[in-house]
C-alpha cells in the first residue's frame, strides 16, 4: 500500500509558531565544494549589475512580507501599492537585464541576485550575551537560549550552530541540561567562535528520551517523535526568521543522549545542514543512513566510545566514503578542549544544494526530500518488507543531460533542476529504473522564486520541476503481470 509522502513543509512550517511567510512572484569530504557548473561558468551580469537586481529584489520581498504580516486594511491598502511598485521596479530592471541573456539560465548571476535576499530588524537583545525566549509550538511551548556575537550585523549572514544539550549525567538519559548552562560549557565565553558564530540551543524537554529509535506501532510514539523534531526546528525556526543564518553553514552539534537522534534527525532534513558533530556517539543499529550521503560527520572518540565510534564510522563509510572525521579527546566530556579543532572542520564545509548524488532513504514517513529531489506516493517506512521500503536514488550528469533515477517501493517523485544540474537550453534524458525518457522544460521564475520562499532559503534555486511516477517492473519470465 502506497501513503502520500507529505511535503510536510520541510520549510519548517510543520512546527513552526504561525508566521507569515511572503509568497513571491515572479561528495563525500568534499560537500562544501562548489558544484562543478558554477565553476566554469561565467556570469552574464557585471556586479554593479547584479547589486543593483539584489537591491530591488530585497526591496520587493520586503514590501511583500510587510503587506502579509499586516492585519489592517487600511494599512494593508498602502502596503499594496508600495509592494506593487516595489515588483515592478524588479521586474522592470530584470527584463531589461535578460537582453544581456538568460538569467535564469545563468547560476552565477542568479545566485548573486538571491544572497541574502530577507531583510531582517535589529536582534530583539543585543549582540555578544545569551538571551532565553519562549516560543508557543502546536503541541505546547519550548524555550531556547540565542547567542548572538558581538559584531553581529542584522545584514550579514553567519555561520550558525545549532546545539543539543547533553544529559546532566550519564545515566539519566532524559535529564537534559540547561541550555545556557551547557552553551557555556562546550563553547566557553573566550572561545574565538563566539565571534563568528550564531549559537541556538533549544531546551530539550525533561523527561523525555532522544535517542531511542521511535516504535511506531505502540501508542504515543509519534507524537514523542513529534516532539522531539518540533523542539528543535520549531524554535530555530525563530531565529532564521528574527536573525541572518547563512542558509549554507548550519551546523548541529549533539551532546550525551541525543547523537543518535542527530543523525535521524539530520537524515530527515539533510539539505538543512552543512555538517553534523557527535561528541558521544551512541549506537544507531535501526537507522537507515542512506540520506546522509555526503553528509560530513565529525565524531569525537575516546577509550570508553571507541567501539562504538568505530563500528559507526564503518557504517557511514559505506554510505558516504571519506565524509567522517574522527577526533581523539584529550579532556573529560563535554570536550571543550576540543572546540578549536570542531570549529576549523566547520570552518572547511559547506552546504552543497546542488550535489550531484542523491540518496533520500526515509526514516519516516512524513520527511522524503533531499537538495533537488522530492518522494511522492511510496511505501509505509514502518511494517514494509526490508526490500520494498522506499528508497530514490538520483545521479545528474551535466556532460550527458542525464539523470538517472533508481527507485524501490516509491510510486512517483519530483526533482527540481536548474543549469548546475542539466543544460536546460537542451532536451534532457531521465532513466527510471533502466526506463528513458527525454524531456525539455521551460525555465520558470515564478515557480522558481515561490519554491526559495517557501523554504526562506536563498540558496534554493530551481527554474524548472520534473514529476514523474515511476514505471511499474516487468514481470520476470514465467511470472504473471501484476
Amino acid at each position: 500500500m502506497f501513503v502520500p509522502a507529505v511535503i510536510a513543509t520541510v520549510s519548517l512550517l510543520a512546527t513552526l509558531p504561525a508566521c507569515p511567510l511572503p509568497q513571491g512572484d515572479g561528495n563525500g569530504s568534499g560537500a562544501g565544494a562548489a558544484p562543478a557548473a558554477a565553476k566554469t561558468q561565467e556570469p552574464i551580469l557585471d556586479k554593479s549589475a547584479q547589486d543593483g537586481l539584489a537591491k530591488k529584489l530585497q526591496a520587493y520581498l520586503e514590501a511583500e512580507a510587510a503587506y502579509m504580516s499586516s492585519d489592517s486594511s487600511k494599512e494593508r491598502e498602502k502596503l499594496a501599492k508600495k509592494r506593487e511598485s516595489a515588483k515592478d521596479a524588479f521586474i522592470k530592471d530584470w527584463e531589461s537585464k535578460t537582453k544581456k541573456g538568460d538569467l535564469l539560465a545563468s547560476m552565477p548571476d542568479l545566485r548573486a541576485i538571491y544572497q541574502n535576499c530577507f531583510t531582517l530588524e535589529r536582534p530583539r537583545n543585543a549582540p555578544g550575551t545569551p538571551r532565553k525566549y519562549e516560543v508557543e509550538l502546536r503541541d505546547g511551548k519550548a524555550e531556547y537560549v540565542l547567542l548572538l556575537p558581538k559584531k553581529y550585523k542584522p545584514d550579514a549572514p553567519m555561520r550558525t550552530v545549532i546545539v543539543l544539550p547533553g544529559t546532566k549525567a550519564a545515566d539519566q538519559m532524559s535529564s537534559w541540561e540547561d541550555a545556557d548552562r551547557y552553551l557555556d560549557q562546550i563553547w566557553p565565553r573566550k572561545c574565538e567562535a563566539r565571534e563568528t558564530t550564531i549559537f541556538h540551543v533549544p531546551q530539550l524537554p525533561e523527561g523525555l528520551e532522544m535517542d531511542p529509535m521511535p516504535d511506531y506501532s505502540r501508542e504515543g510514539q509519534e507524537a514523542q517523535e513529534q516532539r522531539r523534531i518540533a523542539v528543535v526546528f520549531g524554535t530555530y525556526g525563530e531565529t532564521m526568521r528574527d536573525v541572518n543564518v547563512d542558509r549554507p553553514r548550519v551546523f548541529l552539534d549533539c551532546g550525551r543522549g541525543d547523537c543518535a537522534f542527530g543523525l535521524r534527525f539530520v537524515s530527515m532534513f539533510p539539505d538543512r545542514f552543512a555538517g553534523i558533530v557527535l561528541r558521544d556517539p551512541t549506537k544507531v543499529e535501526d537507522l537507515r543512513l542512506g540520506s546522509l550521503t555526503g553528509m560530513p560527520v565529525l565524531m569525537l572518540k575516546t577509550a570508553d566510545n571507541a567501539g562504538v565510534v568505530d563500528t559507526l564510522k564503518q557504517r557511514l563509510d559505506a554510505v558516504s566514503p571519506e565524509a567522517v572525521s574522527v577526533l581523539d579527546a584529550t579532556d573529560a566530556y563535554p570536550f571543550e578542549a576540543a572546540n578549536e579543532a570542531i570549529s576549523k572542520w566547520m570552518d572547511e564545509h559547506e552546504r552543497d544544494m546542488t550535489p550531484k548524488h542523491v540518496v533520500i532513504e526515509p526514516n519516516h514517513d512524513r520527511f522524503n526530500r533531499a537538495y533537488w529531489a522530492r518522494i511522492g506516493r511510496m511505501n509505509p517506512v514502518h511494517g514494509t518488507a526490508a526490500d520494498q521500503r522506499p528508497r530514490l536514488e538520483v545521479t545528474a550528469d551535466r556532460a550527458s543531460n542525464r539523470i538517472v533515477v533508481k527507485a524501490q517501493g516509491v510510486e512517483s517523485f519530483s526533482l527540481m533542476l536548474n543549469d548546475d544540474l542539466v543544460d536546460l537550453d537542451k532536451e534532457f534524458t531521465v532513466v527510471i529504473n533502466d526506463k528513458a525518457v527525454t524531456e525539455q522544460k521551460r525555465r520558470d521564475q515564478r515557480g522558481m522564486q515561490e519554491r526559495m520562499l517557501e523554504r526562506r532559503d536563498w540558496d534554493f534555486l530551481f527554474p524548472v520541476e520534473f514529476q514523474s511516477t515511476v514505471p511499474k517492473a516487468e514481470p520476470k519470465e514465467g511470472e504473471p503481470n501484476k
